[in-house]
């Protein structure tokens, strides 16, 4: 027996469903409307969208009609009858697609949501640690340790640095006593920069024993920081302490799925794995263990030297190859679990990488598809590359070539000599003798390859006709135009090649949309066209309007 509020809830539907549209009421019950039905598929607006958001190129205008959606989950639906995504290279890319993609999702989840942007009383004390004191220092060096100590016998006398290394025989004083300015703590050496941590400005500390040399240092001045010096750093303070933030979270979590996934290290076999190499009954013996993946000792020590001969450490240094195996160590169960974890997430079954994912995986079996089925029918031979050539002359020549001959000089007389000699009618080519006693050229060349006085003078020429004199600098020309919109046929050996790529793709083309046409005509296709209008209106209004004229 209904309720009155039962009743009521009964009629509010019954009226909402009366006078809301499909796509309010689908918008009330927080559904997408159905889009399209291919065969036993049913696509929803929402399924468009997704696809549209990784098909679509920039500036890419939404379609008329949702066809290219259509042929595209009907190649899909022919690729899964044949089972193609049983076949090795498919699932060999889906699998890195999967496992990189899921990885950066652990990464952005476990690490990138976890950092906080450091608030400036962190920057600041940052700031303080890592980039101030600033000095402005003199610095000498000696040699001599007998030296060092007569400059600082001078200095407790009472003698400035300079003088004192004056009156030592220091060569070079001068030079030596340049101001450093502006020197941050962190850029002068560690034992130099320890015995001016508590100096005071005006203050010589000295002489302190570095490298082959005894050092001096003079604080002219010394500066704990500032608003302004800080503000300059600040993006740089920001990043490192992100950086900080981002390591010591990847490193609990890598710690955290190391006991997840039960990993083991054989220490005492580990131990054994030098710069010389391993006992040979080692070799086979598992020194690192991963869930179900197992590492052999002579696997380790091979990576360890591979990773050293990249770093430029072939030399095997005993300290370098354990540092390096120890790293190869570290970096492989890092590698493992974060790459075991990010798949036992299974990212790929929810947003955002769902989406994503299911596009690349329809992708990669209409490839499968194409090669299995189109590829093969495919044939271009030497022959259909001999007949194309010859049956589009136009596309393998090349336009707007001239023929004329063109003379140069800087003999300013000369020239002026034989301008007067053409004006009055004489032959070109004789008249040219003097400025090229061994001929004049004639050539056949495109006009934009001419020197562009040439060009500007061939422009208004007409065929038979004589330029004056030409000048551009110190050069002359003078040009006698012979021909005009000359054609060359480009030799077929060059386009060879092009025309064999072009008949293969166009043949592939037809091939495509000939199986395009078959799976059409035997599927059952039904477009929703009152969804199909509203989607593609909301589409079209959130790209800024790209298909509106």
């Amino acid at each position: 027996m209904q309720t009155l509020g039962c009743r009521a809830s009964v009629f509010l539907v019954l009226v909402v469903s009366l006078v809301l549209p499909g796509a309010a009421l689908a918008f009330l019950w927080g559904d997408a409307q159905e889009l399209v039905s291919v065969n036993d598929t049913r696509l929803t607006t929402e399924d468009y969208r997704d696809w549209w958001r990784e098909w679509q190129e920039k500036e890419m205008p939404v379609p008329e009609t949702p066809d290219e959606f259509v042929d595209w989950m009907l190649l899909f639906q022919e690729a899964q009858a044949m089972q193609l995504d049983q076949n090795p290279e498919f699932l060999k890319k889906v699998g890195i697609f999967l496992k990189v993609r899921a990885l950066m999702q652990l990464k952005q989840e476990e690490v990138g949501a976890k950092t906080k942007m450091p608030d400036d009383k962190t920057l600041w004390e940052a700031y303080r640690k890592g980039y101030t004191p600033i000095y402005n220092l003199h610095m000498v060096a000696v040699d001599a340790e007998e030296q060092a100590a007569e400059i600082r016998r001078l200095l407790d006398a009472g003698k400035s640095l300079a003088d004192a290394a004056k009156e030592t025989g220091l060569s070079g004083a001068d030079e030596e006593l340049a101001q450093s300015g502006s020197m941050r703590a962190s850029k002068i050496p560690e034992a130099l920069r320890k015995s001016i941590a508590d100096a005071p400005a005006k203050s010589i500390v000295g002489p302190i024993p570095f490298g082959h040399s005894w050092y001096f240092l003079e604080v002219l001045e010394r500066s704990d920081g500032s608003k302004e010096d800080f503000a300059k750093v600040k993006n740089d303070l920001i990043r490192h302490d992100l950086k900080v933030q981002e390591n010591e979270l990847t490193r609990q979590l890598t710690e955290a799925l190391a006991k997840k996934y039960q990993v083991t290290v054989d220490e005492e076999l580990l131990g054994r794995i030098t710069a010389e190499g391993f006992p040979k009954e080692d070799g086979e013996k598992t020194v690192l263990r991963v869930g179900n993946t197992v590492v052999s000792v002579d696997a380790l020590y091979q990576a360890t030297l591979k990773e050293l001969e990249m770093r430029g450490g072939a030399h095997r240094k005993s300290l370098d190859f354990e540092a390096t195996k120890q790293r190869v160590v570290a970096d492989a169960v890092a590698q493992t679990v974060t790459g075991l974890e990010a798949l036992d997430r299974h990212y790929e079954s929810q947003p955002p990488l769902k989406a994503t994912y299911d596009f690349y995986r329809q992708h990669r079996m209409i490839k499968e598809l194409e090669k299995a089925v189109l590829e093969p029918g495919i044939k271009v031979d030497e022959n259909d590359a001999k007949a194309y050539y010859a049956a589009h002359p136009e596309l393998f020549s090349r336009g707007g070539l001239v023929e004329l001959s063109v003379v140069q000089t800087n003999e300013v007389k000369l020239a002026e000599q034989v301008e007067e000699e053409l004006k009055a009618g004489g032959d070109f080519f004789k008249v040219m003798q003097p400025l090229s006693p061994a001929g004049v050229e004639v050539r056949r060349t495109p006009l934009d390859h001419l020197h562009p006085v040439i060009q500007q003078a061939v422009a208004t020429m007409a065929p038979g006709q004589v330029s004056g004199a030409l000048k551009d600098g110190d050069n002359i020309y003078f040009v006698k135009l012979i021909r005009t919109d000359e054609t060359e046929s480009i030799p077929f050996e060059k386009v060879a090649e092009d025309i064999r790529t072009r008949l293969r793709e166009e043949r592939f083309a037809a091939a495509k949309s000939e199986l395009v046409k078959t799976l059409r005509d035997r599927s059952a296709i039904k477009v929703n066209q009152r969804a199909w209008n509203s989607l593609r209106k909301s589409l079209i209004k959130e790209g800024d309007g790209k298909n509106e004229k």
